[in-house]
């Protein structure tokens, strides 16, 4: 398994630390994604107004275990049950909590879906592994979408200068 360990999905690096075999699935490049995007807002260099806890949920993803980024999405979750003025965050954490908090609960949602429909195959030919892997991936993305096109007006108001500055 190769790639950078603060950007695998939980169990992928939960597998990278223990030097475990383990097979990448669709709900996992999701989750990839999801902890790239989670690096890049609270590294974000508009927002260079971060509280002392932002500075600590950076070190847990690039130098703890895999266990450790858990906090992190529950602290953003925190975040997102707030309204925005009580947020005492960076600007761009403001914005992007709630997507980051919707777009969590999504993949343990599909997580939990593709683990009981892979049990089933997990012993077999690879074809019925490759259609069900395809059939995530096809089911993912689009759900992806949908959850940005919904944090569309919240995102862009971000790009403008007055909260971006």
């Amino acid at each position: 398994m190769t790639g950078t360990p603060a950007f695998m999905s939980t169990a992928a690096r939960i597998a990278f630390e223990g030097r475990r075999a383990y097979v990448q699935s669709p709900i996992d490049d999701m989750e990839s994604f999801y902890w790239t995007a989670v690096w890049a807002t609270l590294n974000n260099t508009k927002s260079l107004s971060t509280s002392e806890e932002e500075g600590d949920w950076k070190r847990w993803l690039d130098d703890s275990g895999a266990h450790a980024r858990i906090a992190v999405t529950l602290e953003i979750e925190k975040l997102a049950s707030l309204d925005l003025p009580e947020r005492e965050c960076s600007p761009f954490l403001a914005v992007m909590a709630p997507m980051l908090q919707k777009w969590w609960e999504l993949l343990k949602n599909m997580n939990v879906k593709w683990t009981r429909a892979w049990k089933p195959v997990k012993a077999g030919p690879a074809l019925p592994k490759e259609l069900l892997f395809h059939q995530f991936a096809y089911e993912v993305v689009p759900m992806y979408v949908e959850l940005l096109e919904g944090e569309k007006k919240g995102l862009q108001a971000f790009s403008q200068p007055d909260l971006a500055a």
